[in-house]
């Protein structure tokens, strides 16, 4: 069970199913972690355990901090690009297992986020041991040491066979080098598009490191990346089409992996790795790439997999409908500026389930532009409203904003919901930042959040960010946003902001806000007033309404 708000607040994190706008909690039913998970199959009924661990491909360093073991069998861990990063480990497991992590001195202090978890440790020397009944993503802090991302996944649930019927196998059927050394554009390309041709099929890419240009996926293929596959960048700009230009970074960039516009029931699968090498690309040739971007397609899904390592945004669904993303690991560096891990954009009916992404910028954005915003000028289709997206069960770390909206607003964003998430550090936890366009942001949602550290400095630190801001391209309405079951551990060293906008042009106020079971630090209670929330950089704002933590008559 997951530890309570506060002690009026018991029920967090919760879960309102069925309910739609803002129904009473006597209205709906009101389900745990567990019991959703138990409901989805994601929590295994099996009685002994199971364990899949993945090689560690040969383009990887070893981790020489930690070594980490799952039911006494060595986990590879990887040391992820610098000393200002982190090191992460991978697998997928059911039952309840032991994980046991060693670092090479006595364990002082640890710490296990997301801290509303309640996950107990055990420490005997230089060990650190705790049990998994379900997938978690972790975030492990050991002594002084650079964390450790301990990314536990469900047992996976579509593993095809590799010689089956309809599976097209990258290295058996069209020889691809799996060392990394020469290139496998050709052979992948080719096989997606066979596949493509014979009316759909599985695209089998088995454990092994290659080395691609751009791609494109078709209608009715399945990516399947083996556990200990790599899909890599070569990190030369000649290999890649330049698709755009960023401005504020001076630079061209590329989508590194795409779909054909129009398509329909495109998924990436399995438990490998896309790597955009975007770090060495961005620094010594001086270009970007986007790492995965399904564009004007529908039915897409991205289940299980790890992106890391884009030079600039990494998995941007653009003017998509019907998107899923679903185990993904996206782990980006936390020093380059503008690397966020997904940005949802100009897309519908989005739904971001059991996640983590680390990033230096924002981990999970909503964006919409328009037909001359330099990152969009060739996107195809015609400019779209972002509407019906939810983030269920999320985890996030940055130096930026976790969960924000913003900050393009050139066309409509509606029905935009955060929800179960975690925030381990940030600046901002929760933004709603309008300074893009004139387009109207409404019907926001930010349920059951959990926020651990406010310390970056990067427009911050403070928890809260709801404004609207003329930076010379517009402003536009924001409206209807609430805040419900939110618990802030820690604010932040300023003040929190809701402040709309006044120009030449006329006023913007921020309308209809609802803020329902806040908890602050070193409180018992909700938070009654918007003092109590640190919200004291305020003004042109209207209807903000601060909920009684319990009903009229009772205590």
């Amino acid at each position: 069970m997951h530890p309570p708000l506060c002690k009026k607040c018991t029920r967090l994190p919760i879960i309102a199913l069925g309910s739609a706008g803002r129904a009473g909690y006597n209205e709906v039913e009101i389900l745990t972690f567990k019991e959703i998970r138990r409901r989805e199959g994601m929590m295994s009924e099996a009685v002994s355990p199971s364990v899949a661990l993945y090689p560690l491909p040969e383009i990887y360093e070893q981790s020489r901090r930690f070594a980490v073991t799952v039911q006494g069998r060595p986990v590879p861990v990887i040391a992820f690009l610098t000393e200002k990063d982190y090191d992460y480990a991978h697998f997928s497991f059911s039952g309840k297992i032991t994980v046991t992590i060693e670092i090479a001195e006595p364990i002082r202090d640890f710490q296990i986020s997301p801290l509303a978890f309640g996950m107990e440790g055990r420490v005997d020397g230089n060990r650190l041991t705790f049990q998994l009944e379900e997938s978690r993503y972790l975030i492990i802090k050991i002594n002084g040491y650079k964390e450790l991302v301990l990314a536990a996944d469900p047992w996976e649930d579509f593993a095809p066979d590799p010689a089956g019927s309809g599976v097209c196998h990258l290295v058996n059927r069209y020889h691809a080098d799996p060392t990394g050394q020469k290139p496998a554009t050709q052979a992948l390309q080719q096989a997606i598009d066979e596949a493509g041709a014979a009316g759909g099929g599985i695209v089998y890419v088995p454990s092994g490191v290659f080395t691609v240009g751009n791609i494109v996926l078709k209608s009715q293929v399945t990516l399947y990346l083996q556990g200990g596959a790599v899909l890599r960048a070569t990190g030369r700009r000649q290999d890649y089409t330049s698709h755009f230009r960023k401005e504020s970074l001076s630079m061209d960039g590329t989508w590194f992996i795409t779909t054909e516009p129009g398509s329909e029931n495109i998924a990436i699968r399995g438990r490998g790795t896309i790597d955009g090498n975007g770090s060495h690309m961005r620094l010594a040739e001086g270009f970007l790439n986007n790492l995965i971007v399904p564009l004007g397609t529908a039915s897409f899904l991205i289940d299980g997999i790890i992106g890391r390592d884009a030079g600039l945004w990494a998995l941007i669904p653009t003017r998509s409908k019907h998107v899923t993303i679903r185990n993904y690991k996206a782990f980006q560096s936390l020093v380059h500026y503008e690397n966020d891990a997904m940005d949802i954009n100009e897309c519908r009916q989005v739904a971001v389930e059991h996640t983590i992404a680390i990033s230096e910028d924002d981990p999970y954005s909503v964006k919409t532009w328009s037909k001359t915003t330099d990152i969009s000028r060739n996107w195809p289709g015609e400019p779209q409203a972002a509407e019906e997206v939810v983030f269920d069960d999320v985890v996030a770390w940055t130096s930026c904003a976790a969960f924000k909206i913003g900050m393009g607003v050139e066309q409509p964003q509606r029905k935009v919901t955060f929800r179960n998430g975690y925030v381990y550090q940030t600046s901002r936890a929760i933004a709603v930042h309008h300074r893009f366009g004139t387009a109207p942001t409404e019907d926001i949602v930010f349920e059951n959040i959990d926020i651990e550290q406010v310390i970056h400095r990067r427009n911050g630190p403070y928890w809260l960010q709801l404004e609207i801001e003329d930076a010379g391209r517009g402003t536009g309405p924001v409206r209807r946003i609430t805040l419900r079951n939110i618990r802030v551990r820690d604010a932040g060293l300023r003040p929190s902001k809701l402040r709309g906008s006044e120009t030449p042009a006329g006023r913007q106020i921020i309308e209809d806000i609802t803020f329902e079971r806040i908890c602050m630090p070193g409180r018992n209670a909700p938070a009654a007033t918007l003092d109590e929330m640190q919200l004291a950089d305020r003004d042109l704002y209207a209807g903000a309404a601060v909920l009684p933590a319990v009903e009229p008559g009772k205590q």
